[in-house]
Order: C-alpha cells, then structure tokens, then sequence
C-alpha cells in the first residue's frame, strides 16, 4: 500500500463498478443509514464478527438492510464500520476517495462520522465486544508456570 497524504490508512474498500461497497480487503463493512445497517448480503465472506453484529442489531431492534451501501449516498450515512476477526468491530472515522493510483489528500475525504457516546456506531461497537467476552474462555497459564 502506498502511504497516504492524510495519515494512515486502516483499510481499502471493494466496490462494484455501480459504487456498490462490498467488503474491505480483510474486513466486511457496514453503513449506518437512518438508523439501519446496511451491509451486502451475498457476494462476500460472511466473517464471524458479522454474523454477531447481525445478532446483535436482532436483538436489540436495529434494522438491517442486506443491500451494499452506494458510495454515492456516503453523504447522508449516519456512520460506518467495519469488522474482522481481530479488529472486531471498529466504527470508521472518515472515509476518502482517492484518484486510482494516488494517494489521499484532504480533498478526497467525502464522508466524517460522528462516532462519540451515544452514537449508534459506539453502542453496536460495545454490544459486539461485550458479546465477544462473554463468549470467550480465558486462558491461564500452565501450572508449572504461574509460580
């Protein structure tokens, strides 16, 4: 990856050619949009943390919309994320289109996210990690080793 003007960058996007997101490169990737998540719903790996985000959002009564977010509707996105085994779910900061081959400078940012306590993006991000613990074991060390 090449480096980028405005910092670093944490993950590249999959689009179609019709500005459809599907995926990252190693993530899957949701859109908050009027307080529903949107997130393809075949053509991509369908990754564990995405399977219980879609738990979560059932049951706690957020909607979510199997369609893939249009690159060309980040404007009015309420939020963004994006999830993978060991980053579980992380709320996306700002997302930038760069010319291809180029890297991004200020001017490609097309979207910001408000991502503080209260926001939908925060609260899904603590429900997944609380759902990640309470399913996890903890392990200790050998015996032999504790001492």
């Amino acid at each position: 990856m090449r480096s980028a003007e405005v910092g670093p960058i944490n993950e590249l996007l999959l689009a179609t050619e019709s500005g459809e997101l599907l995926e990252g490169s190693q993530t899957n990737f949701y859109a908050i949009v009027d307080g529903a998540v949107h997130t393809a719903g075949e053509g991509i790996l369908e990754g564990t943390v995405r399977r219980l985000l879609l738990e979560v959002c059932g049951r706690e009564g957020t909607p979510v919309v199997l369609s893939p977010p249009r690159l060309a509707d980040a404007g009015r996105w309420e939020g963004a994320l994006i999830s993978s085994t060991s980053r579980l779910l992380l709320p996306v900061d700002e997302l930038y289109v760069p010319p291809d081959g180029k890297p991004s400078g200020e001017a490609d940012r097309v979207a910001v996210f408000a991502n503080g306590p209260g926001s939908l993006a925060a609260r899904l991000q603590a429900l997944v990690a609380a759902e990640v613990e309470a399913h996890s074991t903890e392990i200790g060390l050998p015996a032999a080793l504790a001492t």
